[in-house]
């Protein structure tokens, strides 16, 4: 067994939920039991739109799970035989769109390595699956496992696994 099987053992099991594309090829998801997270407001800012200034008074909450996902690498998620690609444009109600919102309720199965640390394959109860490798044109981590604990996981791009302890977040009440 690898480092990085190892580390995603505990979420062997785990459903998968609000998986999200963000910009570029990034790709989040939880996993676990939901947690929710207030960010305080700031008050003053710098910023000087009136629009910043009043963001910066408000309280922000964010939901969380027991692991949050966050690949900064090139990836693929399969639902049934369509493949969506981190590179590949979405279009609104199309067989590629469904391929993000089909692993969401999936409980995670499998987790295979390379032994280099080059490729990440996650495979889920319901068929889905979701393949991470280091990006081809740039020096960012191809994945990042962040618990709730505080503690962090990451892979870079070269297949270095890094660890890093934190402090454990406080649920908002």
């Amino acid at each position: 067994m690898t480092q990085s099987e190892i580390v995603f053992s505990p979420l062997i099991g785990s459903l998968v939920w609000n998986v999200h594309r963000g910009v570029g090829r990034y790709l989040t998801m939880e996993f676990g039991k939901s947690h929710l997270l207030a960010q305080e407001p700031r008050g003053h800012t710098l910023h000087t739109t009136a629009r910043l200034q009043r963001r910066s008074r408000m309280r922000r909450l964010y939901v969380y799970g027991d692991w949050h996902l966050f690949i900064q690498g090139d990836w693929k998620v399969a639902v049934e035989d369509e493949w969506l690609h981190s590179d590949d444009e979405i279009v609104q109600h199309s067989v590629k769109e469904d391929c993000l919102s089909n692993l969401e309720g999936q409980r995670l199965v499998a987790v295979d390595t390379a032994e280099d640390g080059g490729h990440l394959s996650l495979g889920f109860d319901l068929g889905g699956k979701l393949e991470v490798w280091p990006p081809a044109e740039d020096d960012d981590s191809q994945w990042s496992l962040h618990g709730w604990d505080g503690n962090v996981a990451a892979m870079s791009h070269d297949g270095e696994l890094a660890f890093e302890a934190g402090e454990p977040h406080l649920e908002a009440t």
